[in-house]
C-alpha cells in the first residue's frame, strides 16, 4: 500500500491506496477540490457539498441513478426496446386476425351467394327442361295422332299410308326430340 497525499480546500490529507491507484486518486481528489471551491469557509460540510455534487456530476455523465449499475440501466434500456417491439408485434398480429376474420367472412358470403345462383341456375334448367318435355310429349301425341289421320300438312286427299318415308322420318324426328330433352336433364339418351 502507498500513501498519497492530497489536498482539498486548502487542507492536507493522507490517504492509503494501491500504487497503481495513487494517479486516479489524485485526479478524484482535484475534482472534489474544483466542487469545493465556490463554496462558503464551513470545511467539513463544503467538503461533504462537493463530494455530492462530484458524485452528482459522475452519475449524471453515465447516465445511471447512484447505486444503479451501468448495465443494469443497459438491460433496463434493452426490456424497454423488447417490450416496445412486443407491443408492435402484438398490434400487428391484432390487425392480421382482424384481416383474417373479414376474410374468412368475405368467403363464407362469396360461398353463400354462389351456392344461391347455382340453386337458382338449377331450377332455371329444370324449368326449361320441364318446359322441353311439355313440348316433346305434346309433339309426340300431334306424331302419333298424325300415323292415325291425314296430316294436314299433307297435299289433299293423302295420308300417311299414301308416303312411306314420312312417318321413319317422324319417328327419326321425335327421337331427336327426346334425346335432346334428356341431355338437357343430364341424361344421355339413344337417337
Amino acid at each position: 500500500m502507498s500513501k498519497v497525499e492530497i489536498q482539498i480546500g486548502g487542507r492536507e490529507f493522507g490517504i492509503s491506496c494501491a500504487p497503481e491507484d495513487e494517479a486516479r486518486v489524485r485526479d478524484l481528489a482535484t475534482a472534489i477540490d474544483e466542487h469545493f471551491q465556490p463554496l462558503s469557509p464551513r470545511f467539513s460540510q463544503n467538503l461533504l457539498f462537493a463530494c455530492l455534487r462530484a458524485a452528482d456530476d459522475v452519475f449524471d455523465r453515465a447516465g445511471v441513478a447512484p447505486g444503479e449499475d451501468p448495465e443494469t440501466t443497459r438491460l433496463r434500456q434493452r426490456l424497454a426496446d423488447v417490450e416496445q417491439e412486443r407491443d408492435r408485434l402484438e398490434a400487428a398480429l391484432s390487425s392480421a386476425t382482424d384481416a383474417r376474420g373479414r376474410l374468412e367472412r368475405d368467403l363464407r358470403q362469396a360461398r353463400d351467394e354462389a351456392v344461391e345462383h347455382s340453386e337458382a341456375e338449377a331450377k332455371a334448367q329444370a324449368e326449361r327442361v320441364a318446359t322441353l318435355e311439355a313440348r316433346c310429349a305434346d309433339l309426340q301425341r300431334k306424331l302419333e295422332d298424325a300415323q292415325m289421320q291425314e296430316l294436314p300438312f299433307a297435299g289433299a286427299g293423302s295420308s300417311v299410308a299414301d308416303d312411306p318415308d314420312l312417318l321413319p322420318a317422324l319417328e327419326r324426328f321425335a327421337g331427336l326430340l327426346e334425346s335432346c330433352a334428356d341431355k338437357l336433364e343430364g341424361r344421355t339418351g339413344n337417337a
